[in-house]
This record gives C-alpha cells, sequence and structure tokens, in this order.
C-alpha cells in the first residue's frame, strides 16, 4: 500500500508538471502590494460566503392560526401545497394494515436438544441425588419434581433416552408454530408477518389457528409422545410428558423492533397529497382570519420563495465581513511572523484561500451525501453519517505546505465555519478542531507520501476518542454508538487519501516545497549529486560539508534545518557548466584563471549563480531552493579578482571599480538563506587554513562572519546576534571534528613514501590563499 500510494503520488505530479510545460502558469501577478491581498481576501471572503449562506433560514412574515391578515396576499408563481390532514389519513391507513412481524427460529428443537443433552452429561458425572438434581435444574432452566428426575436418574440419563426425547422433539416442531401469548384482535383481523431467522425468508399468513400457544401444547405433545412410546409402560409415558412439557419452548417469537422498524419505513415511504395552487390565485384577503388552510399555503409560499429581502442580504453581508474579518487577521499574523513561516509574498495567502474554500466545500458536499444516504437508508442516522466528512482536510494540507502554526489557524478558522453549516449542533465543530489539530501536528513530518495515509489511519482513532468523549459530553454514549466510531475511522481514512492526492497538487501549481519533498531531494542518488560526483567531485565534497554545518546551526537557532541543509547541497550545482573554473575541481598544475582577466574570472565565478538557478528549475527542485542558490552570495565582493585587477598592469584593468566584481544579488532572505552564505564562506576558508587548531578554526569563523555581517549581507534575512554566536559556536564545534589531529602510522616503504612526498609537494604547491577560496 506504501508503494502504491508513493507511485501514485508521483504520477499526479508528472501529470501537474507536463500540464505546466505545455500551459505555464505564471504567478507573477501575485507580487506582494496590497492589491492583491485585498483581492485575495476579498474573493476568499465570497467564496465562503457563497457556500455558507444557502445554510441559514431566512427571515419570514411569522403568520399563526387565528390571525387577521393585513393585506391581500396573492400568489405570483404556481406552487404546490402539501394537504396535512390527506397526507396524515394517508400515513394512519398505511400504517395500519401493516402486519406485525414474528421471528420464527427453525433450528429450536436442534437447541433444545442440546441443550438437554448437555444438561444430561452434566448430571450423569454427578455420584449423590441432591446435588445432582440441583445441577440438572439449573441446567435445564426448569424445576423437575423427584419423580421426574428419579425417572432420568434411573435411565443414567443415558443416551438412549436423550434419543427416544430428541425424536419426540423433532416430531413435535415439525411443521408447528408454537408461540407465547394469545394473538390480539387486530393481529387476528390483518395476519402477521413470519420471518424466518435463518434465510430471512418473509410469509404473511392470516391462519393463526394452526399456530399453537404455550397453554396449549399438551394434546398435540401428548400425542406425539404416545406415537414414539407405544411400547413403554403409562408412567414412563407419563413423566416423559411431564418433562418434556416443561422444555417446551416457543419457535415463534414476536419482534417488536423489526415491526416498528416496518412500521417506521412504510410510514416514510408514503408519499404526501399535495394541490396547487396556481398563479394570481387569493391566498388570504386583508382583515380575514388565518384557517389552517390559509397557514399552510403561506408556509408553502414563503418556503419556495426566492427571497431578496433585507434579511436575507443582512445574513449574507455578516457573514461575509466575519470571514473578511478573520482572513485580514490572519494576514496580519502572517507579515508579523507569528506564525513563524517563510515569507512567500501573497502565493501562500493564496493557497490557504483555496485550501479553506476546498474544506467548507468537501463538508457541504458530505452533508449532502449524508442526507441523502439517510434518505436512501432510514436506519443509517444522518447525524452518524456526519462523522465520515473529511473536517481536517484543511489543516492537515496547510500543515503539510507551511507549518503547524498556519495550520492551526486554519483549524480555528474551520471549526468556526462549520458551526455556521451545523446551526445549533456545537458536537460537529468540536469534533472538526480536535481532529484537525491532531492530525496537523501528527502529519507535519511525514517523510513519505505514504505516510499521510497512515496519518489518516491515526485520524481515524482521533475521531474515535472525541466521538467518545464528545458523546458522554452530550449524554448520548449508547445512541448508534458502534456506527459512530465506524464513520469517524471511515473519515480519517478518506481524509487521508484527499491530503495524499491533493498535496502533490500544491506542490506542483504553487512551487510549494515540502518536508516529504525535501527528503525526496535529500537522497544522494538524484541525477544531479551523481553529475557532480562525477564532473566536479571537489564541489560536491564541499557541498557535503556545507550541509553538515548549515544542518546543525538550523537545528541550533530554531530554523528549518531540512531545508538549509538540502538547499546547501545544491547551493553550488552552477558549477557544474564549467567546474574547472573552481578550484575545489582543479586536478593540474594550471589554474585557468591565469590565462583570463580579472573581469573575465569573476563573470565566470558569477555566471554559476544563474547557471545553477537554472538546472534547480529544469530539475524542479522548488522556489524556496531556488531563492536560496541565488541569495547565497548575497552582493558580496569577489575581493581576490578584485585584489588582483588592482595589481595589474593595464590602465582600464585598474580602474574597475568594486561593484564589477560584486555579485547581482539580492542578499539573503530568510535564515536558511544567511546560513548557506556563511557556510559556503566559512568552508572554502577553513580548506586554507595550514595548522587548523580550534583556537584557529574559532578565529576564522568569527572573523569571516564578522565581515559578513559588516559588509551588510544579512541586513535582510532574520538572523540576530545571538543567532550569529550561536552559528559560530556551532560551525566551529564541527569544523574542529573534521579537521582533528590524527595518530602518525608507521613510515610506509620508501618508493611509496616517495610518491606521498611528490602528492603532498602537489597540494602545498596548488593551495591558494584563503580569500581565494572564499570568493570561489
Amino acid at each position: 500500500m506504501s508503494n502504491f500510494l508513493d507511485s501514485t503520488s508521483e504520477k499526479i505530479l508528472s501529470v501537474f508538471r507536463k500540464w505546466k510545460e505545455k500551459h505555464p502558469l505564471s504567478l507573477a501577478f501575485l507580487n506582494d502590494s496590497i492589491f492583491q491581498r485585498w483581492a485575495i481576501a476579498i474573493l476568499l471572503s465570497a467564496g465562503l460566503t457563497a457556500l455558507l449562506a444557502p445554510q441559514f433560514y431566512i427571515s419570514k412574515p411569522v403568520y399563526r392560526h387565528g390571525m387577521i391578515v393585513q393585506e391581500n396576499i396573492k400568489a405570483d408563481r404556481d406552487f404546490l401545497v402539501e394537504d396535512v390532514q390527506s397526507s396524515r389519513q394517508k400515513q394512519i391507513e398505511a400504517v395500519a394494515a401493516v402486519r406485525p412481524v414474528y421471528d420464527y427460529d427453525p433450528e429450536t428443537p436442534i437447541t433444545l436438544r442440546a441443550k438437554i443433552k448437555q444438561s444430561f452429561a452434566l448430571a450423569a458425572g454427578q455420584k449423590e441425588k441432591p446435588p445432582g438434581k440441583a445441577l440438572l435444574d439449573r441446567s435445564l432452566g426448569v424445576t423437575l419434581s423427584q419423580g421426574e428426575y428419579a425417572y432420568l436418574n434411573a435411565h443414567a440419563f443415558s443416551d438412549e433416552l436423550l434419543q427416544r426425547f430428541s425424536r419426540i422433539i423433532f416430531a413435535f416442531y415439525d411443521n408447528t408454530f408454537v408461540t407465547a401469548g394469545p394473538f390480539q384482535n387486530k393481529e387476528r383481523e390483518k395476519g402477521i408477518t413470519i420471518v424466518n431467522t435463518l434465510t430471512r425468508e418473509e410469509e404473511n399468513t392470516k391462519e393463526l389457528s394452526s399456530i399453537l400457544l404455550m397453554k396449549d401444547i399438551g394434546p398435540a405433545l401428548s400425542k406425539k409422545i404416545n406415537a414414539s412410546m407405544r411400547n413403554d409402560q403409562p408412567e414412563a409415558r407419563r413423566v416423559s410428558f411431564l418433562f418434556l412439557k416443561k422444555m417446551i419452548v416457543p419457535n415463534l417469537t414476536h419482534n417488536p423492533e423489526a415491526t416498528a422498524q416496518k412500521t417506521a419505513s412504510v410510514k416514510e415511504s408514503v408519499k404526501p397529497v399535495y394541490f396547487q395552487v396556481q398563479k394570481n390565485e387569493m391566498i388570504a384577503r386583508e382583515g380575514d382570519k388565518i384557517g389552517y388552510l390559509e397557514l399552510a399555503k403561506l408556509e408553502a409560499f414563503h418556503k419556495t420563495a426566492a427571497d431578496n429581502n433585507i434579511s436575507n442580504l443582512a445574513v449574507i453581508a455578516g457573514i461575509f465581513s466575519i470571514v473578511l474579518f478573520l482572513t485580514l487577521l490572519l494576514y496580519y499574523w502572517r507579515t508579523r511572523n507569528w506564525l513563524k513561516a517563510s515569507p512567500r509574498s501573497n502565493v501562500d495567502f493564496l493557497v490557504f484561500a483555496i485550501v479553506a474554500l476546498l474544506q467548507i466545500f468537501f463538508v457541504k458536499a458530505g452533508i449532502f451525501i449524508s442526507v441523502a444516504v439517510n434518505r436512501a437508508f432510514p436506519s443509517l442516522p444522518v447525524d452518524a453519517c456526519y462523522f465520515a466528512i473529511p473536517f481536517a482536510m484543511g489543516a492537515m494540507i496547510t500543515a503539510v505546505l507551511v507549518n503547524r502554526n498556519v495550520a492551526m489557524i486554519m483549524s480555528v478558522l474551520t471549526s468556526f465555519l462549520i458551526s455556521l453549516l451545523f446551526e445549533e449542533k456545537i458536537l460537529f465543530p468540536l469534533f472538526s478542531f480536535l481532529g484537525s489539530v491532531a492530525a496537523s501536528y501528527h502529519v507535519v513530518n511525514s517523510r513519505q507520501r505514504s505516510t499521510v495515509l497512515k496519518v489518516g489511519v491515526f485520524l481515524g482513532v482521533v475521531n474515535i476518542a472525541a466521538i467518545l468523549s464528545l458523546s458522554l459530553l452530550t449524554g448520548h454514549l449508547l445512541d448508534d454508538l458502534i456506527l459512530r466510531l465506524t464513520m469517524g475511522l471511515f473519515g480519517g481514512i478518506i481524509t487521508g487519501i484527499l491530503v495524499a492526492g491533493l498535496t502533490p497538487v500544491f506542490e506542483s501549481l504553487f512551487g510549494f516545497i515540502t518536508y516529504i519533498k525535501l527528503l525526496e531531494l535529500a537522497n544522494l542518488n538524484q541525477p544531479l549529486f551523481q553529475k557532480m560526483i562525477i564532473e566536479a567531485p571537489g564541489t560536491y565534497h564541499h557541498s557535503i560539508i556545507v550541509a553538515s554545518l548549515v544542518e546543525s546551526a538550523a537545528e541550533a537557532i530554531g530554523a528549518n534545518a531540512l531545508l538549509a541543509k538540502v538547499s546547501a547541497y545544491y547551493h553550488d550545482v552552477g558549477k557544474l557548466a564549467k567546474p574547472q573554473y573552481y578550484i575545489e575541481n582543479q586536478t593540474g598544475y594550471d589554474n585557468r584563471h591565469d590565462k583570463l582577466s580579472p573581469k573575465m574570472s569573476s563573470l565566470i565565478i558569477i555566471s554559476h549563480i544563474k547557471e545553477g538557478c537554472e538546472l534547480a528549475m529544469q530539475a524542479k527542485l522548488g522556489k524556496p531552493i531556488i531563492d536560496i542558490i541565488r541569495e547565497h552570495h548575497g552582493t558580496s565582493l569577489i575581493s581576490y579578482f578584485f585584489d588582483k585587477a588592482k595589481k595589474d598592469k593595464d590602465e582600464s584593468i585598474r580602474s574597475l571599480t568594486e561593484s564589477d566584481f560584486r555579485y547581482p544579488g539580492p542578499k539573503p532572505q530568510t535564515k536558511e538563506a544567511g546560513l548557506v552564505m556563511l557556510g559556503d564562506v566559512i568552508e572554502a576558508s577553513s580548506r586554507a587554513l595550514i595548522n587548523p587548531t580550534p583556537a584557529r578554526i574559532r578565529s576564522l569563523v568569527r572573523e569571516r562572519i564578522a565581515r559578513i555581517y559588516t559588509d551588510g549581507q544579512l541586513d535582510e534575512c532574520e538572523l540576530t546576534l545571538r543567532n550569529l554566536n550561536t552559528i559560530a559556536e556551532t560551525f566551529s564545534r564541527i569544523l574542529t571534528g573534521i579537521f582533528h589531529h590524527r595518530i602518525e602510522y608507521p613510515e610506509a616503504p620508501p618508493k611509496p613514501k616517495e610518491t606521498n612526498g611528490k602528492r603532498e609537494a602537489y597540494e602545498n604547491s596548488n593551495r591558494k590563499p584563503a580569500e581565494a577560496d572564499e570568493n570561489r
């Protein structure tokens, strides 16, 4: 199931990617402007109002029987009015024709024989008479006389005696109905419905005289005993008759529940009787008293009216205002970063609106389906069916796409809106809120797409607990409990399936990158990683170390560690375009930049940003990672080539300004982007350390962070001085571990030693200053 769900999600993503390639969707119109914010808020409020308003009862004139009509009321259209009295009379007649239901158990003789057999076996083991009789009485459920017990005991409760009784019992019940009490007069008039409890076949009969009453079974039983025991002594037949008469039980019993259910079903199936009121027909005249007929016409008239009065507009306006207020409050929290979500202009605000609309739409659809199911199967209460509605879907999608804090707001918002749909039933908004909170907190760190389905099962269990708790709260614990619990579990599973199916759609359409997507991108078997290992092994190693640095630092300062790690993996992917122009990938003695002007070298170095963004877009890495690739150098200076230009003999080169050697930006906008910038620079600089002691590493880390900070590269992200201090301590600890001293091993044979010496000499000769490594 897990593999199936993962493959299905991949297929969904593939379909939407192909669709987007053919129909590119630009989200540029969602730039961060106040107009777009208001447009999204108003559209969301209008959509939710349209979904919610139809559920409200529109105010109408109140009419009562006996009231004086103040003005003429004339029909402006044709409409039907239910004839209540005729409908009621029709129902009474239909109910009166319903036959009582009696259950016929064809296994009664088998059950009775088994009971006698078990009791005989139990009594046969008793040696003493008094304990044996008491035990036998309890087992049989009757009280035997001493003579009856003596007769049974004299035959040692034998199988032969059991077989004799069995033949009599089966002969007695053959084609015979036995019931407990006398039939009522109405049953004798209408007859009864006999239902076979095994085959569920029904039979209607009026021939009740053939049915034996328990008080009248003596003659029929005596006849069967005399026929079966004709060769036995009269005393034996007498005792057997007394014993079996006590054991005979009815095989036809009245079922009041089935009768009531059948009656209700028949009553429900009776179609109401209507009469038509024609257009321009006078419904009530001014000054007349309202009778029952006029009252029925007025009720039907206003029930079918397309009412556009002020009250209707007031209800709609009220809903719109409340939803708009909540939406703007959410956006205020969002812009103040109280919800701890990375800023994405208005895109995530739009997605929040779409998810909220989808949530209310599915609730409305669930209500409609529940009512339809109840009409088709009256035995299924509509309130029980409501528990299968996917109330937590919106919160779960929001938790996966954004975070659990925004999901909490979604939970509150949708629960409030659901309370408008269910009017006075506070049970379902509470049920929605509990499930939404629990599921959103559980799904936020899902590591596979199939895990979402497991969270659906978990939500089903939470629903069961919530139903039990709320049932205790309302005092209706035992009312259709099993059905409600089943629907709650089913609702959780439906929610998991919907979230697993819809989340990839939002990822593809709006560029969201979820925890699951990040884990997929962190797989080192990704094609870009494999290409980097072969074509740019130095860049690959550098990226792995940077990822280790930023992941630990992100965890220390409370940033998104997984996003920072994955972004670090891909931050230099643009170097794949020209890998040999970066020092970590140069394997020979020649540096290609030695033959280029400083300006050309800087352009090649800077180009890896643009080329990295293009490769990331082709690989569908997601907007957050692409943004970090674009921002991880900010507008920093490539000081190595700038200093080289200042020392050049060519006057035109020396006249170049500092701005000619700076990256185009933008500066890091998030904590994660700032961490990747710091990790990139510090890891590159650490390679040039000759004797990397802990003190030197700590000094290097703090010096590089201070330089980046004073250059203003961290001005636009949310890293504080406390964060920078934590980052410095974390980077220092990890780099110290990487450069820790190792023990000396015994010297190798002379020839290998010479080879190692050459390699060491080459490595030392190929080292560049820390400044060069820093500005790769």
